[in-house]
């Protein structure tokens, strides 16, 4: 899973994570002002979720179904617009007692299902069977709300390709293997992963997100990986252009056709490797 963070103002987000992963704003009016673009532009690096408050809004990835939004009945009209604009893959926001609600509507409406991301504010980063993220803190600092999401998000994430180039199942990509990482020291180590060789093989490198939606330091150097030709399509993530090799939430490193590979890396505790591909 990795970490989202929202927030009315987006300059707050800033002060919980300089670099964060992924970021969700609203693009439409109800009460609130809309995030402007130099608000957007606060996260070059970010995956960037949309969000509007209304079901006539013919834009963005998700509908916010809550009190004083859109409702539960107005959900499956506004996944059937964006649908008929080219938008495959529509997200409704809602807690998780009005969930059933908007399940039902859409099954009422003979709608097809949408994605979802739901609220349990469970205060645990806990996805539920059948969403694609959880918003699971609430107002952990200035207005800022923390979610867990899915390795893969149709429509938010770049779609995964095939080693033909053309786009892959449209569900995700393959989860190879998760790998714990137990440092023996906090110094210099390294770690050696197997992949799959793919055009889509990468590794995800994901600290252990605690209770408040964050994680302790870790670091990441070079990653040196080899294709089964024996030829290095190694990755060094420092020489990226603005890259800090300080991970404080899930990051991933993209290592085409590579069958192994070597990653470098620093931390105090346990971390998790996904191997996809």
């Amino acid at each position: 899973m990795r970490t989202m963070y929202d927030a009315v103002t987006a300059g707050n987000i800033l002060k919980k994570d300089k670099r964060p992963m992924l970021v969700a704003g609203y693009i439409d009016r109800i009460k609130l002002a809309p995030w402007t673009d130099a608000d957007w532009a606060l996260f070059p690096d970010a995956l960037k979720v949309r969000i509007v408050k209304k079901a006539s809004t013919n834009d963005g990835h998700v509908l916010d179904v809550e009190p004083g939004d859109a409702t539960p009945a107005q959900a499956p009209g506004w996944a059937a617009m964006r649908r008929r604009s080219g938008f495959a893959y529509p997200v409704i926001y809602c807690n998780r007692s009005t969930w059933p609600l908007v399940k039902a509507a859409f099954a009422d409406q003979g709608v097809e299902p949408p994605l979802y991301w739901i609220a349990t504010a469970s205060g645990r980063p806990e996805i539920p069977a059948g969403a694609i993220a959880a918003q699971y803190l609430l107002d952990v600092a200035p207005g800022i709300d923390v979610s867990a999401v899915a390795d893969y998000w149709p429509g938010v994430d770049p779609a995964p390709t095939s080693p033909g180039g053309s786009a892959a199942s449209t569900t995700g990509v393959e989860l190879m293997e998760r790998i714990t990482v137990t440092p023996p020291n906090t110094g210099q180590n390294t770690v050696r992963l197997n992949l799959s060789g793919s055009a889509g093989a990468a590794i995800i490198v994901r600290p252990r997100i605690n209770r408040d939606g964050v994680a302790k330091p870790m670091w990441v150097g070079n990653i040196f990986a080899w294709g089964s030709d024996k030829i290095g399509v190694g990755h060094n993530p420092k020489s990226d252009p603005g890259y800090v090799d300080r991970l404080t939430s899930h990051r991933r490193f993209a290592l085409p056709g590579a069958v192994w590979a070597d990653l470098e890396y620093s931390a105090a505790e346990p971390f998790d490797i996904d191997v996809v591909g």
